[in-house]
């Protein structure tokens, strides 16, 4: 009982401080079956959100994100203490599983996605190495000191999380694979600028146009020179030029209609066919590739690069967050950092992805 109360304080608490745009905490409350996902001792969560909810230290919420999560906030005397509390404080709970697996579950009748599903696998040596990849990181980053305006931030765990396309499918770790857990993921960019690792300021470090650059690796062919979104009419619109590469290489069909936030970053009258026919201009040695769903394929490729990036720079001292396609590092080490993302590239992939440092 302890545990559970120690949790749903910690978690709240790191809600509260640093998420403000967060309005709930989000928790399961039904626990079917255990998985190597959740913790043993659990089962009296309900009961715990409820007694504390009747002491009026938190507020229930109904369920939400997809009716599967139960929201609470606190208040009353615990929001009080918990808004003088300092993110130090809180702590990372021991034997947390790092390498996760889930699958796609399909659409429901309106086409709409359904949510993934987390996938309780047996370990086999591959799982092993990279849970121990994942521990070496974790480990290395935990010595380390980071620093949000100021203040030491909360401790972290970042995750591995693999995915299958069908949840039928044998249990591979061969897709997306991308690391989660960072609490600078989400931060906005001009908050970054207040970070600090080990009391120094960072540089934000990213490969160039990598999803493109994966995508001509996989077809052993050379991108061409420049800016590998920058189309033709669309020089003023690259984030939705980005994010619509991204879409016709995850589509498993022609692109047709544009995804409602693509459609919003594009100039109006665009559409997801005149889209794919510019891109196709321009890149005329990746049509094949649109609409085969070969997203996550390149996702895993990115992950890799990012992983070896990370234990290259952890076995000589250097401290690097990672950020999906790029690091984040002390600037005082920024040539280092540069230095073992292109080794990375070139090492996995063949070919050497341009580094730039933002």
């Amino acid at each position: 009982m302890t545990n559970i109360v120690s949790c749903l304080v910690a978690n709240l608490a790191v809600m509260h401080q640093g998420h403000s745009e967060h309005r709930r905490l989000a928790i399961p409350l039904r626990h079917d079956a255990l998985s190597r996902y959740h913790r043993k001792g659990f089962g009296q969560l309900s009961y715990v959100v409820d007694e504390m909810a009747m002491m009026g230290l938190v507020v229930k919420h109904a369920a939400h994100i997809k009716k599967r999560r139960t929201g609470i906030v606190a208040t009353g005397e615990l929001l009080e203490a918990l808004l003088g509390a300092k993110a130090e404080e809180v702590g990372r709970a021991q034997g947390e599983e790092t390498l996760w697996l889930t699958a796609r579950t399909g659409r429901n009748a309106i086409g709409k996605k359904l949510p993934f599903e987390l996938v309780d696998y047996e370990d086999t040596e591959e799982t092993h190495r990279l849970r121990g990849e994942m521990d070496q990181v974790n480990t290395f980053l935990a010595t380390q000191r980071i620093e949000l305006q100021g203040q030491r931030q909360t401790a972290f765990k970042l995750t591995r999380r693999f995915t299958l396309r069908n949840v039928t499918d044998p249990h591979t770790f061969n897709l997306h694979g991308r690391l989660y857990g960072g609490f600078w993921e989400s931060m906005p960019k001009g908050l970054r600028d207040d970070l600090r690792i080990n009391g120094e300021p960072i540089a934000d470090l990213d490969y160039a146009s990598m999803f493109p650059r994966l995508a001509y690796a996989r077809v052993g062919a050379q991108p061409p020179e420049g800016d590998l979104y920058a189309i033709p009419g669309l020089e003023e619109h690259r984030a939705g030029v980005k994010a619509g590469f991204a879409a016709m290489l995850s589509s498993s069909n022609e692109m047709t209609r544009l995804p409602s936030d693509v459609k919003d970053a594009l100039p109006v009258g665009w559409t997801g066919r005149r889209l794919a026919e510019a891109i196709g201009a321009k890149h005329p040695g990746l049509v094949p590739l649109f609409g085969r769903d070969i997203a996550m394929d390149l996702m895993f490729t990115e992950s890799r690069i990012l992983v070896a990036v990370l234990l290259r720079l952890a076995r000589i001292g250097i401290a690097a967050l990672p950020m999906h396609d790029g690091i984040m590092v002390p600037c005082q080490r920024s040539a280092q950092g540069m230095a073992a993302m292109g080794a990375a590239a070139i090492d996995i992939t063949g070919t050497a992805i341009p580094v730039i440092k933002r």
